[in-house]
């Protein structure tokens, strides 16, 4: 007769078991409104991107072909459970966007795997210099971001792409 100690280690374990392997969601509130809103914030203030200081931005535009692509390069990184600037059908930021319809003159992309919220993906792009000065660039006026989530090492992918068009 198994002992309680056994029951109870097995209960946990079906418990626990149920949520294995269980994709969790990217979050719901990644409005375009919402997503500016807090994008703009961030520019709106001079910070450091680590030794390079940055000076207040001026407002980004949300830019759908920029959302599109954004959405399209995440499910493919989701996909294929990877963090990649290179996409197995689009080569580059470049191609995607003008696959999307985006005419740009300039366009910057930031990636991150795993983390949960907006708030705590932003918070990792700020701690690296390179994603920070991404975010901080006043020449970039348009932005569209989007999370795709599947079961794997990292769950979520985010991808923002950043640009200027070609008639700005």
């Amino acid at each position: 007769m198994p002992s309680l100690r056994m029951l109870a280690l097995l209960l946990a374990l079906l418990v626990m078991g149920s949520a294995w392997g269980q994709d969790l969601p990217c979050p719901d509130d990644l409005e375009a409104v919402s997503v500016l809103a807090r994008l703009n914030a961030l520019r709106e203030q001079p910070r450091s991107c680590g030794a390079v200081p940055m000076q207040a931005a001026p407002a980004l535009r949300w830019q759908a072909p920029l959302a599109t692509s954004a959405d399209e390069h995440a499910r493919e990184l989701a996909r294929r459970d990877t963090l990649s600037h290179q996409g197995l059908k689009t080569r580059s930021l470049r191609e995607r966007l003008h696959l999307a319809g985006y005419r740009m003159r300039m366009s910057g992309e930031n990636l991150a795997a795993g983390p949960a919220s907006l708030e705590e993906t932003l918070a990792l792009w700020l701690a690296s210099p390179g994603h920070c000065e991404n975010l901080m660039l006043a020449e970039f006026r348009d932005a569209g971001l989007a999370c795709a989530a599947a079961p794997g090492r990292h769950e979520r992918f985010w991808v923002l792409h950043l640009g200027r068009g070609a008639a700005d």
